[in-house]
């Protein structure tokens, strides 16, 4: 962000931090359990969130070089991301043209062509058709036709974003809009290196994974043995971006700088700042990196969710120092998500399964999390659907 809008953030923050309290919503949100249960409100999300909103599939560290690729799970729909020859990210449907198997199982690595496992239909770095291994029993066969199916791509901003539809029309500009884009390429990703990424299935809604990262509220009570005491609980400031959003949580060191000279004031490394881009992916700016975790509806059922996370350092790691100290920050990542936060959206998941209670209490204090909640209600209605 500009120094202006920084200086303004701080502001805010220092008045937050001295008031006692946090941005707040107008009133309390009461959101219906069925949100997360409903087999009908899951197909209409993933009609319309998954299949007509540009996502953000890869980020550009994770595709360092010519045959560099991802998978992703985008509901039912298996995705292949990979950086071909001419250094263009493509995101083609994981689906062999000959009889339907996907072409690569790996979560990422680096590949000269792709083959199923099938027959052995190959595929190269651009999605090309370039051997059907048996010549004479696919004599006539328009190769060029028989590619992998091409989504709509675009590379901005050091993230790979694709739209799911084939021959959609990929709007990344009218998606984002200005402000929300100035505060994402601020954060300069294209700069960045990837240390580790993690994909998994979880036992509970995606919603449910967008959640825990939409509040500090909790920070003093579910994290208190691990990251919470770093942090000033529940305090928070708020920006709306239409769909999108950031929060900006306050750290211990906050109150330090804040009364410091005005012109060392910064907001790094004092603030963690938590962008949602609208509908699934979480971009946070933590201390001295970046971690994004992006949400799909899962191939398990309704209820289910595959997540994908990974830590982006701002160089790569060439001394042991370094690689110890990003172990460190990717193992406190891990430990805190996985065995706090997810462990608990998966209890959170099966209780609401069972229809004990009707709907969930949003605070005031949890402005954002109302927030993302209200867009994929309105987004929904716009398309014609009443959730």
């Amino acid at each position: 962000m500009d120094a202006t809008a920084e200086q303004q953030l701080i502001a805010e923050l220092a008045d937050l931090v001295a008031r006692r309290t946090t941005a707040m919503a107008p009133e309390v949100r009461f959101e219906p359990a069925a949100s997360y249960t409903d087999p009908a409100r899951h197909a209409a999300e993933r009609a319309v969130l998954f299949r007509d909103y540009p996502l953000p599939v890869a980020t550009g560290a994770e595709l360092a070089g010519p045959g560099a690729f991802t998978t992703s799970q985008i509901g039912d729909l298996p995705v292949l991301t990979v950086r071909g020859d001419d250094g263009v990210a493509r995101c083609l449907v994981n689906v062999c043209r000959h009889r339907g198997n996907i072409v690569c199982a790996e979560p990422a690595g680096t590949r000269r062509t792709f083959s199923c496992e099938y027959h052995a239909w190959s595929y190269d770095r651009a999605g090309r058709l370039r051997s059907t291994v048996d010549r004479d029993g696919f004599e006539g066969l328009d190769r060029a036709a028989h590619g992998l199916v091409e989504l709509p791509t675009e590379e901005r901003h050091g993230i790979v974003w694709t739209l799911p539809t084939p021959g959609g029309v990929l709007d990344l500009t009218a998606h984002l809009g200005a402000d929300f884009e100035s505060e994402i390429a601020d954060l300069d990703l294209a700069s960045f290196t990837l240390w580790d990424r993690v994909v998994m299935s979880q036992p509970f809604d995606w919603k449910c994974g967008v959640d825990t990262f939409l509040e500090v509220f909790h920070l003093a009570y579910l994290h208190k043995k691990t990251v919470g005491p770093f942090f000033v609980g529940n305090v928070g400031a708020y920006t709306g971006y239409g769909l999108h959003h950031r929060y900006s949580a306050v750290r211990n060191s906050f109150t330090d700088m804040a009364a410091g000279p005005a012109d060392e004031r910064t907001v790094y490394p004092h603030s963690s700042l938590v962008h949602l881009v609208f509908p699934n992916t979480i971009l946070t700016w933590q201390m001295d990196h970046v971690e994004m975790w992006r949400f799909y509806p899962g191939v398990g059922g309704d209820g289910t969710c595959t997540a994908e996370g990974l830590m982006l350092t701002p160089e790569p790691a060439t001394t042991d120092s370094a690689r110890r100290h990003w172990e460190r920050n990717w193992r406190i990542l891990l430990d805190t998500i996985l065995d706090e936060d997810f462990a608990t959206m998966e209890r959170v998941q099966r209780n609401l399964r069972t229809g004990a209670v009707s709907e969930l209490a949003f605070g005031r204090n949890e402005i954002a999390l109302q927030h993302f909640h209200e867009g994929v209600h309105a987004e929904l209605r716009r398309n014609g659907i009443d959730p």
